[in-house]
């Protein structure tokens, strides 16, 4: 079975390097906000400078609760304001239907308070940005944990050019895997290599596991994504690539006969 690698982590530089640009530079922060895997992350980046701080933190049940007190609490320590902030990102999916719609709410509520545009960039790219690096000279496989019976996967060659996204269980990745030499990324390598068995063996020529994305990488690639397209932001929809798990009852429901409307 392939060594389980972490992800790549950009040069991070101290919050002091944040705070000590001009107040020029400031008004052009990127700021970047993700829940759609399990957790929160934050990053705040000058692509001026290059410099940037990030947050991030594993949690599925208090994504709600701690994702805007993270942001705001970041921005303070790099000494920089919400004013400072022209653009934010934000992770569309796929990813937890829950955490996916605290993160883009809580984006497009900055956004819309700050009157700013908002980049939307999948969470295929947030990954592949996380785990790429320069050197690799070979092709990505993203796998992402859909937590049903199917992962999510997109493909990516070595250019970074994408495939289409699909939901595949552990048979159909390894039929498309096998004896393509690809690096494989994402937070589901372990759940695949459980199901898939002796078949995981030299499927993949290496294993990055990122359970979260880096906010800094977000907020780059965002921003990269913004100036290519003119300054003009992609509409930020949810890329939902299955329906939700809904079920219904199967108890008789009791009627309120002459309930006053």
């Amino acid at each position: 079975m392939a060594i389980l690698r972490a992800c790549s982590r950009v040069p991070r530089v101290s919050i002091s390097m944040m705070s000590a640009k001009s107040s020029n530079d400031q008004k052009g922060l990127v700021l970047s906000i993700d829940a759609a895997m399990g957790g929160c992350v934050a990053g705040l980046y000058n692509p001026v400078t290059g410099e940037a701080v990030e947050r991030s933190l594993r949690t599925e049940r208090e994504q709600a609760a701690k994702l805007v007190p993270m942001v705001q609490e970041m921005i303070a320590e790099a000494g920089a304001g919400f004013p400072d902030v022209a653009l934010i990102v934000t992770t569309i999916g796929p990813g937890s239907f829950t955490g996916l719609r605290i993160g883009m709410s809580a984006a497009r509520s900055f956004a819309l308070a700050l009157g700013i545009p908002l980049q939307g960039i999948t969470t295929f790219d947030a990954v592949l940005e996380s785990c790429a690096r320069g050197e690799d000279g070979a092709g990505y496989f993203i796998l992402l944990e859909a937590k049903r019976r199917d992962f999510y996967v997109q493909v990516f060659d070595k250019n970074k050019t994408a495939g289409e996204p699909v939901c595949l269980e552990t048979p159909e990745i390894v039929d498309l895997a096998r004896g393509k030499g690809l690096i494989l990324c994402g937070d589901a390598a372990g759940r695949l290599a459980g199901e898939a068995g002796e078949a995981f063996d030299g499927l993949f020529s290496e294993v990055r596991e990122c359970i979260l994305p880096f906010g800094a990488v977000i907020a780059r690639k965002g921003h990269d994504v913004f100036t290519k397209n003119g300054h003009v932001a992609d509409k930020a929809e949810p890329l939902y690539m299955r329906g939700a798990d809904v079920f219904l009852s199967s108890k008789t429901q009791r009627k309120i006969a002459d309930f006053p409307v």
